[in-house]
């Protein structure tokens, strides 16, 4: 009997323990909403999306959805279809937004053409 009785304390305590637990987790992710001002969901907000208006990752995103991308496309193509847009960039402008694009899933890097014969440039196609 008596040790069925300390068993039921310390499961008492054990449920004392696991409120104020509770209680001090729910106080600091108040404490972090307000700090933050708002809630973090990890998702864009309506409107929002992963790249800033009028950035170079823009640019390549609209000609992305201009198929220009249909076909392995080397970097300095890419420049050259964004100086017909009025937009003069130099190829290091490129490689941190291609590589962002890339690992984003909207692009491929490979050294392939798209009839099989290879290439000593990098190569961006559309997933």
């Amino acid at each position: 009997m008596n040790t069925f009785k300390n068993t039921l304390i310390l499961r008492r305590q054990d449920m004392k323990d696991l409120k104020e637990i509770n209680k001090i987790l729910h106080d600091h992710e108040r404490r972090l909403t307000a700090l933050e001002g708002k809630k973090m969901t990890g998702k864009p907000q309506k409107g929002q999306s992963w790249y800033k208006s009028g950035s170079t990752i823009e640019k390549v995103v609209t000609l992305i959805s201009d198929k220009f991308f249909n076909e392995p496309r080397t970097i300095g193509d890419i420049v050259s279809e964004l100086k017909t847009k009025d937009f003069h960039l130099k190829a290091s402008d490129l490689t941190f937004p291609l590589r962002k694009i890339v690992r984003k899933g909207l692009l491929r890097k490979t050294k392939k053409y798209a009839d099989g014969s290879a290439s000593k440039k990098w190569l961006y196609v559309k997933v």
